[in-house]
């Protein structure tokens, strides 16, 4: 066969491949100021598959940072390169005017995942922004929140507030963690760096469940079609988890933390839609798969679920399951969101009383007696006997000018000294 034809096979082969390719789902996970770039630092190694980025003003945060995370700097213009000093209106308006530059990070994104510590000036100001920039580019987003400790003030908790009520407008979907349950995981006596840590570490747990989802291929498969359906709709409140156990009851005890997270305060209790995935080594048996599928069906009867299941040999004798469900009938239990729910259901419980019917009977009461006192009207005729002993009013005149007399004289009378008086009284 001539040379040339074996180029031109080798060219029409490599046009069908293009043509016929299936889109790669493209992920990027972006920590906003300075508490989500931290969170966002440290896990970055431990995932793959995956784009990382950090945003933020404060252009000294943004150095000496993990390869594997790029880095976006905005608001120079208006913080100099400083960060926004606690003030969340400083953070929006650098926000506002970097929005090409901002609009450009979602290029090319299907699903964005935000992480932010709020309660602060450039996470809480800028990521509403972020986000409702991200929605006009169409693409999916999910928010992973943490909510300040109740040593930090009010001010922060209600900088937190602020921020999540702007924000969830603009997000598919989002899940919560308060700071306060890091005392759940860990015990008193831990140093602040590992506290932190121990927060981060099932953070990033829960998002390579995530990814998982998306990207491991399994013998029931999840594409992001799936995904894409789960996260349908805005400011959904969601629930995120990731668990693994190995050993004779791996499946009991893995399914057992999957549902009740110790950093969330609220479960899949009440979720519109269910999405899971497990993950292990190819010994994973059927009794297994109904056990964990059952329990979490059980948990909530009427969720739309679907699940996958994936194969890795690195597991072992390990069994993962990750777990994302949203919509959460159940509100959160955070003190943000107790003050936005708890006074419109308090107004409903006070209606008007009953208490001013029951007059009612005490009135027809009174007319009764007024009825029955009709007949005995008679007796008023005893006064009426006594009208003609009425004085008129020239008789009432009379008496007023004697009793005006009687007093000037006395008063004459006192109005005299004592000695004279006295010789008046002797003559």
């Amino acid at each position: 066969m001539p040379k040339g034809k074996n180029k031109k096979i080798k060219k029409a082969t490599k046009v069908k491949k293009t043509e016929g390719s299936v889109h790669k789902t493209r992920m990027r996970i972006i920590g906003i100021g300075g508490g989500g770039g931290s969170i966002v630092y440290e896990i970055a190694p431990r995932l793959k598959r995956t784009d990382f980025l950090v945003a933020n003003t404060d252009q000294q945060a943004l150095k000496g940072v993990c390869r594997r995370v790029k880095t976006f700097q905005f608001g120079q213009r208006l913080t100099h390169g400083l960060g926004c000093g606690m003030d969340p209106r400083l953070g929006q308006r650098a926000a506002l005017e970097e929005k090409d530059k901002i609009a450009k990070l979602f290029k090319g994104i299907d699903l964005c995942v935000f992480v932010v510590t709020l309660g602060g000036g450039t996470g809480s100001g800028a990521t509403p922004e972020f986000a409702k920039i991200a929605k006009e580019a169409g693409v999916i987003t999910f928010g992973i929140f943490t909510l300040p400790f109740k040593f930090e003030g009010s001010r922060k908790a209600q900088a937190a507030k602020h921020s999540l009520n702007r924000v969830t407008p603009h997000l598919n979907a989002f899940c919560l963690i308060p700071n306060e349950n890091i005392f759940k995981i860990i015990e008193k006596s831990t140093p602040l760096k590992e506290a932190f840590s121990a927060i981060n570490y099932q953070l990033s747990e829960n998002l390579r469940g995530l990814i998982e989802m998306i990207y491991l291929p399994g013998l029931i498969n999840i594409d992001w079609a799936d995904l894409r359906t789960i996260l349908e709709g805005r400011g959904k409140l969601s629930y995120l988890n990731a668990t693994a156990s190995q050993g004779a009851n791996r499946a009991e005890e893995a399914v057992k933390a999957l549902l009740k997270s110790p950093l969330n305060e609220y479960s899949i209790l009440g979720a519109e839609k269910i999405i899971y995935n497990i993950t292990s080594s190819r010994g994973l048996g059927m009794k297994e798969v109904e056990h964990i599928s059952q329990a979490i069906a059980n948990y909530n009867t009427k969720a739309k679920i679907i699940f996958g299941i994936s194969h890795d040999n690195g597991y072992k004798d390990r069994i993962r399951i990750a777990l994302l469900g949203v919509g959460c009938g159940e509100k959160s239990k955070t003190p943000v969101l107790k003050k936005k729910i708890g006074p419109k259901k308090q107004p409903r419980k006070k209606p008007v009383p009953k208490a001013k019917s029951k007059p009612k009977p005490a009135r027809k009461a009174k007319r009764k007696t007024k009825s029955k006192a009709k007949p005995e009207a008679e007796p008023v005729k005893e006064s009426e006997a006594k009208t003609p002993a009425r004085k008129s009013a020239l008789d009432l005149r009379k008496e007023a000018e004697e009793t005006e007399k009687e007093l000037l004289e006395e008063e004459k009378f006192w109005d005299i000294p004592a000695f004279l008086r006295k010789k008046k009284e002797t003559s």
